[in-house]
């Protein structure tokens, strides 16, 4: 299940719990009604809506469950814990409106949807272990050719999204070309000295064998 699929049957579940709450549930006594006698005769009128307790529970419900996108792991569990107790707080509404005098149908309608509440948040809670830890989607800011593409990473930032650009690789990877830059630097320099230590070898050599050219034919004489 998607993060967004989860926030959306919360907030589904909430919807449902607050409609029932807008119905009468229990029949509350009115004394509108004028006997023969001009006497109050009190009457039946279904006036009385759902405890604000309930209301209150299914205001709770509906903020957790949008805020379960803004955290992490431990937060979105802690989160729906206190969506759990506010629909077993909703279900302890509809019981106690059962029993009241007067009751209509809507507590025990109230009652199902508390499970069923109870149900789908702990099932949510569950799945959300695989949900990511940010609430925006991640997007590359990497050219066709893979290298960084600096417009795409700003059209990322003015959208708001995060960006990843992918630079611990490019890093990585400039590190190593520098260190192969100057091992063959150092390798050129080696060469070139050693190069010349036998250029200068060469001509203290020649300077060496000159003289003892020259000296040949006179001792000959």
């Amino acid at each position: 299940m998607t993060k967004s699929r989860g926030v959306l049957l919360v907030l589904v579940v909430a919807a449902g719990m607050w409609a029932i709450t807008l119905a009468t549930w229990q029949a509350g006594a009115s004394s509108e009604t004028l006997g023969p006698a001009g006497v109050a005769m009190p009457g039946q009128a279904e006036t009385t809506q759902a405890s604000p307790v309930a209301t209150a529970c299914v205001a709770i419900i509906a903020v957790c469950g949008l805020l379960s996108a803004m955290f992490g792991r431990i937060g979105r569990f802690v989160i729906f814990g206190l969506a759990e107790l506010a629909a077993l707080g909703y279900g302890v509404s509809a019981i106690t409106a059962i029993g009241a005098p007067g009751a209509t149908s809507w507590p025990i309608v109230a009652l199902l949807a508390a499970v069923v509440g109870v149900v789908v948040i702990g099932w949510v809670a569950y799945a959300s272990r695989a949900w990511t830890g940010s609430n925006r989607y991640a997007r590359s800011a990497e050219g066709a050719g893979g290298e960084f593409d600096s417009a795409a990473t700003w059209d990322a930032l003015s959208r708001g999204d995060e960006v990843e650009t992918g630079r611990e690789g490019t890093g990585a990877e400039a590190a190593d070309a520098e260190s192969a830059d100057e091992q063959d630097a150092e390798s050129v320099d080696a060469q070139t000295a050693e190069a010349e230590a036998a250029d200068a070898q060469a001509a203290e050599t020649a300077e060496d064998e000159s003289p003892r050219s020259d000296e040949g034919p006179t001792s000959r004489r």
